[in-house]
């Protein structure tokens, strides 16, 4: 058995492999309104290109996550950081719309592949201290978020958009061959070969999945717009960049403390306040016109997602047993990126139909209605008592 002393250097490496993954994500973001200018792009094709993504990780998380609970989560993470090199040289060599669709929708399975392995490995490792463990994953996440914009927007200035998108493939490539034998976690194996949509049978689960999830409202239509918007208001290409940057570093900052803060109270309420409050900030997204009151205004936003995701990817891993963590988190990423492939496209239209007005008073508004609509559905009145056998029962479970 693993002390505590040796799980850390066993983590590390799957903190890594998400924060690649994340990288390569924010890559594409930040140079997004680039390629749109570079290829004669239309506000929709943008919006596809971004739902392309989110469709092929909703299908590989919903059907090859459970992979991981029979003991396959090192072979998945390496897969996984192999199709992100793959989708970046795509991009890199992309000629128009096709190509960086085909690019982007390699980039989805890449991380629908490696995330429900990661978590799943994050969440088990060490159960005392899930919510710390998890709140370091999101610190991961962000730095990968966070650096590679301001890194991808440099090396874009001073050659190409090509050279950023070559560099992150190199050192997905590199990442693979150098990182040595993973570790699987050691709980209990999955055998079972139901669906991963079967948990969805369970109240408490499906309602808690779409509260979680409902920030992915607000983030698919923010990665569509996001960049666009910025340089249809003059900002320059190391701008963006920043912007993101900036909009990560509360994201990282607040993770632990969600994560320690959820693991004593069960994190429902938390995750509650925090995705409302990001969705109230949103609407001012569609107030400003200056290209740093908007930056701001996400950070405000960053700071509610910051507390209430953590929060709540707590309190959803607490709903289902041990052998059904990567089952039930593949089924998470999937409609994370169902509600964001849906919303991208959305907020792509609503741009491209009458600018950021409408885009962040429609978003913020369907966002507070998922959150309402998860409460409604797992119930609010609290109780003590475990739920069912088959599910692990959270700390004041709201049924």
């Amino acid at each position: 058995m693993a002390t505590e002393g040796d799980r850390a250097p066993r983590l590390l490496t799957y903190y890594l492999a998400q924060g690649l993954c994340m990288g390569s994500l924010a890559s594409v973001i930040t140079l997004l309104g680039d390629l749109r200018d570079e290829f004669g792009l239309s506000e929709t094709q943008v919006g596809l290109i971004v739902g392309a993504g989110f469709l092929t990780a909703f299908v590989t998380q919903l059907t090859l996550a459970r992979i991981a609970d029979r003991g396959h989560a090192p072979l998945m993470v390496r897969i996984g950081l192999m199709a992100a090199a793959a989708s970046m040289i795509g991009f890199a060599a992309s000629t128009g719309f096709w190509t960086m669709l085909a690019s982007r929708g390699a980039l989805g399975v890449a991380i629908g592949v490696a995330q429900p392995a990661i978590r799943r490995n994050v969440i088990l490792a060490d159960p005392a201290h899930t919510g710390r463990n998890l709140g370091r994953l999101g610190v991961i996440e962000v730095v990968g978020f966070a650096a590679t914009p301001a890194v991808t927007a440099l090396l874009a200035d001073a050659f190409n958009l090509d050279v950023p998108f070559y560099v992150l493939a190199a050192v997905a490539t590199a990442t693979v061959l150098t990182m040595g034998r993973l570790e699987p976690d050691e709980s209990a194996r999955g055998t079972r070969t139901t669906s991963s949509l079967q948990l969805l049978r369970d109240r408490v689960v499906a309602g808690t999945l779409l509260l979680v999830t409902s920030q992915f409202v607000m983030i698919g239509a923010w990665e569509a717009v996001w960049a666009v918007s910025l340089v249809d208001l003059g900002a320059a290409t190391w701008e963006v960049g920043l912007s993101i940057t900036l909009f990560a570093i509360p994201l990282g900052a607040l993770a632990p403390v969600a994560g320690a803060w959820a693991q004593r109270t069960g994190g429902l309420w938390l995750c509650v306040g925090g995705m409302t409050g990001s969705a109230a900030a949103g609407v001012l997204l569609g107030v400003f016109d200056s290209v740093w009151a908007l930056v701001g205004v996400s950070m405000l936003m960053a700071v509610g997602g910051g507390l209430g995701f953590t929060a709540g990817l707590y309190a959803y891993s607490q709903t289902v047993p041990d052998d059904r963590q990567a089952s039930s988190q593949g089924l998470m990423g999937a409609f994370e990126v169902l509600l964001a492939g849906l919303t991208s496209v959305l907020g792509a239209w609503l741009y491209d139909i009458a600018g950021r007005l409408l885009v962040w008073t429609v978003i913020p508004a369907l966002t507070v209605l998922a959150v309402a609509a998860g409460m409604v559905w797992r119930g609010v009145r609290t109780t003590d008592g475990d739920g069912p056998a088959t599910w692990r029962s959270l700390p004041g479970r709201i049924r």
